[in-house]
């Protein structure tokens, strides 16, 4: 899976990394994204997500569903269809 936050959407970004002598290199930034385990009360479960560290302050703040709606995200990525099995036929 990607370097990149469920609430956010942030990810790896790229672009120069310039010298005194104003040389250019690319070079790469990445999130600092941790996997953590975050209770979701209206399911009454836990769940696993990837979240960046600046994002978990604001999860603090505002609850892990309501900041995902706030930055435009979907729910579909905490809270995944459920699989149904297929009913066997006798």
């Amino acid at each position: 899976m990607a370097r990149r936050c469920v609430v956010t959407g942030k990810g790896t970004r790229s672009g120069n990394a310039v010298s005194h002598s104003h040389l250019k290199t690319k070079r790469l930034w990445k999130v600092n994204v941790v996997e953590k385990k975050i209770f979701l009360e209206d399911e009454n479960r836990w769940v696993r997500v990837k979240i960046s560290t600046r994002a978990l302050r604001t999860l603090k703040k505002k609850g892990l569903k309501r900041a995902i709606q706030d930055n435009g995200g979907s729910l579909d990525v905490i809270s995944p269809p459920k699989k149904t099995q297929a009913q066997k036929k006798p």
